[in-house]
């Protein structure tokens, strides 16, 4: 009987390390917040969520912390951009005018300097988009993931700053 305790319980620890692995493949970088340079620009990329930079981009995503789920919960991408703000606002909002016609787009002010667009849809996955351009430092960025997670990368966005 207690060869057979210790059996299950083995098991038991295995079934939760094997739902929890893509968790445990993250490892502890991304259980702290860290600062990401590129361009002259400095994001704050929340615990919690990975990043990486590659040719002038940073591409920061929330993963799914079990096996459950197919891809990541959230995600978005930051560049730098040389577009005058009227222009890069209005193709952005051409741009996300594409996934739904029929839905409504939005004006947010986010902070001074930080204008971000909405659309008025989810997608069939439960998805939402937006897309910020933070005119003192040119960065454009664009989310898609979970509703919950857009004030975090509102707040990244906005709390950008020049490096030294």
């Amino acid at each position: 009987m207690a060869k057979q305790v210790k059996i299950l319980a083995a098991l038991w620890v295995l079934l939760v390390l094997i739902i929890l692995s893509p968790n445990l493949r993250l490892g502890a970088g991304a259980m702290q917040s860290r600062e990401v340079r590129f361009g002259g620009a400095a994001l704050t990329i929340p615990k919690g969520w990975t990043s990486s930079d590659r040719s002038g981009k940073v591409t920061v995503s929330k993963p799914c912390y079990t096996i459950f789920c197919g891809s990541a919960r959230a995600g978005f991408i930051v560049e730098m951009t040389k577009l005058p703000d009227k222009v890069w606002l209005s193709t952005a909002g051409k741009n996300l005018q594409r996934m739904s016609p029929d839905a409504d787009l939005r004006t947010v002010e986010d902070g001074p300097g930080t204008e971000c667009l909405e659309l008025d849809w989810i997608s069939d996955d439960g998805r939402v988009m937006a897309s910020c351009l933070n005119s003192n430092l040119h960065l454009a960025a664009t989310f898609r993931g979970d509703e919950s997670l857009k004030p975090i990368f509102y707040q990244v966005i906005a709390a950008a700053h020049k490096t030294n």
